[in-house]
């Protein structure tokens, strides 16, 4: 081989050399970029009916909405970045509303004129602390009591069940009384409802908790089934009601898109397939898996972790494998320092749990930011934020939410 080949040869190698040599600096330069940041977990608290009503208390609307800024501000210095707050717990209202009357945890009596808006001001406080609020609805309970004479007359469902046209609506049993799921009727004024506030107010989110089915009865829908069975109908009477609840939960998801994208729409509903599936008629499993639902389930994993039944560990991973939306976790901070007597049948060591440790809620914060698919909390609930049983467990778990 001539001298001037092999200098040719040599120089191509060198020039090899020094490009693979530049890629591997380049390369070691590009993984040692900062990693682009993950989004915030959502660290929500529930705000219950009961717990509105007494921030309300009769106050001026200049009291609450003081009331409402010094309770944010103090959620928000614990390190809440959202709020879930029940702005219709029955068929009523604690907003301006064309669809259901007011609350009587607003003002006192169901249907009274309201001197102001508390959806409004909590909105706006809200909004200028830079937190998400999230408008938490019941859907089909009416009253938690089984006495429709006690319903206001403004109550569309007191309406409804003069009227024989209209009666199959509603029904009334042991647990109160409830709009019928498989009334197509039903389910417009769901939907308007839910309109109306993703219009009118400026939540983050439509939030639904895990009231359906409130019993399984036979004869509760028996007149819209005997209908759906005569126009050719074959679903059993239990895939009806699924199809009846689903296809309510994908008419709310749709209304919420159709006014603003970016607007959430999210269930919490119970930890246990099973009952969802067969007593409360709510697929869940359909929803967390196929596209038009929701946006984000939030299990109610109200368990401990020596939990006989449903171990807290195991039941978030079986929501883990099968869930394609976004996933959050209810968190159970109204059982520290309780017993928790459906733990165990007879395992005391069990059942007092949450009684003998001060660290659960923390513990199953810190199992959670280990999983990536868990994208935050929810936490039951905001009156338990000042318990006294509760102080040790939510200084705990406020350390915990610190490095979440």
């Amino acid at each position: 081989m001539c001298s001037r080949v092999k200098k040719i040869i040599l120089s191509l190698i060198l020039i090899l050399s020094l490009c693979a040599c530049s890629a591997r600096v380049q390369e070691k330069e590009e993984t040692t970029v900062e990693p682009q940041k993950k989004a915030e977990h959502i660290k929500s608290v529930w705000i219950t009916y009961d717990e509105l009503h007494a921030l309300i208390d009769g106050k001026e609307e200049n009291a609450f909405s003081d009331k409402i800024d010094n309770e944010f501000k103090r959620l928000k210095d614990m390190g809440f970045n959202t709020v879930t707050v029940h702005v219709r717990p029955f068929a009523d209202a604690f907003y301006r509303s064309d669809y259901f009357p007011s609350s009587k945890y607003c003002f006192g009596k169901e249907g009274s004129d309201m001197p102001y808006d508390p959806l409004k001001i909590m909105c706006d406080t809200a909004n200028e602390l830079g937190i998400n609020i999230e408008a938490w609805i019941n859907p089909y309970r009416v009253s938690s009591e089984n006495k429709p004479d006690k319903l206001s007359d403004k109550n569309i469902a007191k309406k409804w069940l003069k009227s024989k046209k209209t009666k199959s609506r509603v029904f009334v049993c042991d647990k109160g009384i409830y709009f019928n799921p498989a009334s197509p009727a039903v389910t417009k004024l769901i939907v308007n409802g839910v309109g109306e506030i993703v219009k009118n107010y400026s939540v983050s989110a439509i939030h639904f908790d895990d009231y359906f089915y409130p019993v399984t009865d036979n004869t509760i829908d028996k007149k819209e089934y005997k209908k759906y069975k005569n126009k050719g109908g074959k679903l059993s009477l239990s895939d009806f009601r699924r199809k009846c609840v689903s296809d309510m939960v994908k008419s709310v998801y749709k209304a919420v898109k159709g006014a603003n994208k970016s607007l959430k729409f999210g269930i919490s509903p119970a930890a246990d397939f099973k009952r969802n599936y067969n007593e409360l008629y709510a697929d869940t499993e359909k929803w967390i898996s196929e596209k038009g639902y929701i946006d984000y389930i939030c299990p109610q994993v109200y368990f401990g972790f020596r939990n006989v039944f449903m171990p807290f560990m195991f039941t978030v991973k079986k929501w883990m494998y099968i869930t394609e939306c976004d996933m959050f976790v209810g968190l159970p901070l109204y059982k520290a320092g309780r017993a928790d007597k459906y733990a165990a049948r007879d395992d005391d060591s069990i059942i007092n749990e949450f009684k003998t440790n001060d660290n659960i809620i923390a513990r199953q914060i810190t199992y959670l930011s280990k999983l990536d698919t868990v994208k935050g909390i929810y936490v039951f609930s905001y009156g338990c934020l000042s318990e006294e049983r509760c102080k040790k467990e939510v200084e705990n778990m406020l350390k915990a939410m610190e490095n979440y």
